[in-house]
């Protein structure tokens, strides 16, 4: 029941425009002051911050080089 009513939710967000509002997510550690994807592994084992893609560049975050955040 709960995966149908996602799949209708994604249908209508898609619908309205807002399928990609997430792909530009990214996940941002503070003390190290680099953003991640967020499958990769120091998302995890870190307090992340998540934020949008655009916000951690107007931060001046650096982008995990393993993950490579910028290429989504």
């Amino acid at each position: 029941m709960r995966i149908a009513r996602s799949l209708a939710l994604l249908g209508l967000a898609s619908l309205l425009g807002c399928s990609n509002v997430n792909s530009k997510e990214v996940f941002a550690i503070e003390k190290t002051g680099v953003y991640h994807r967020a499958e990769c592994p120091p998302v995890h084992m870190a307090k992340a911050v998540p934020m949008s893609l655009e916000q951690a560049r107007a931060e001046h975050l650096k982008p995990c080089p393993v993950c490579k955040p910028d290429l989504q």
